[in-house]
């Protein structure tokens, strides 16, 4: 099990690095009216840098700005196999906006996470051609397999889905990219990728209650 935290450890940081998160302190967001997310039973809402997100009640996590030692503190109890990515949450606490993982874990022992970063760009930069950016800066390791431009409730919100291979372990996920005014918003699902399929509903749902708070 400890290797394949090891694998989601090194993607986390991978991704971070691919998207040009880790900002000192959020962008603000525009005076768009933000949509509106309908809370959904047995789901919670989670807020942090300026936008919110809903997910499963098995989810813990959040703000790291605010709630770092309460979030490392719910990691070190899972037991030492998550000590790694306890430590690089605790190491980083300015790499993204929203960090929630999955409190109940799969047979794979992979910690499926949820990590919400944020970059600042110019105003020219469209959402296809920020994709094509991040596709280029993706490790190796990394394989897209799907792009498309979708619509997130009233967002228009660019689309990517992942392979990955580390170790010799295969990890799957789901990018959203939302432009808002000057400020890129990346949203990303991460899980085994034996997982995937059965996790992707939630992740959808998910990715269509987040919303830039006014």
């Amino acid at each position: 099990m400890r290797k394949r935290n090891r694998m989601m450890l090194i993607c986390l940081l991978l991704l971070g690095t691919a998207f040009g998160c880790g900002q000192a302190a959020p962008p603000q967001p525009t005076a768009t009216a933000p949509p509106t997310a309908t809370p959904i039973p047995g789901w919670e809402k989670f807020e942090g840098g300026g936008v919110e997100l809903w997910l499963p009640e098995s989810y813990r996590g959040g703000d790291l700005a605010e709630d770092i030692e309460v979030i490392v503190e719910i990691l070190r109890r899972l037991g030492p196999d998550y000590e790694q990515v306890a430590q690089m949450i605790e190491q980083n606490p300015s790499m993204y906006a929203i960090w929630v993982f999955d409190s109940e874990i799969g047979d794979s022992g992979f910690l499926t996470n949820v990590a919400v970063t944020t970059e600042k760009v110019l105003s020219a930069v469209t959402l296809d051609t920020y994709l094509d950016a991040v596709a280029r800066q993706l490790p190796a390791q990394f394989q897209v397999i799907e792009r498309d431009i979708i619509t997130l409730v009233d967002y228009q919100a660019g689309r990517l889905v992942l392979e990955f291979v580390v170790s010799g372990l295969a990890g799957k996920e789901v990018l959203y990219v939302v432009k808002d005014g000057n400020t890129m918003w990346g949203i990303t699902f991460a899980t085994a990728a034996e997982e995937f399929d059965q996790r992707l509903p939630v992740f959808e749902q998910s990715a269509l209650t987040f919303a830039v708070q006014p």
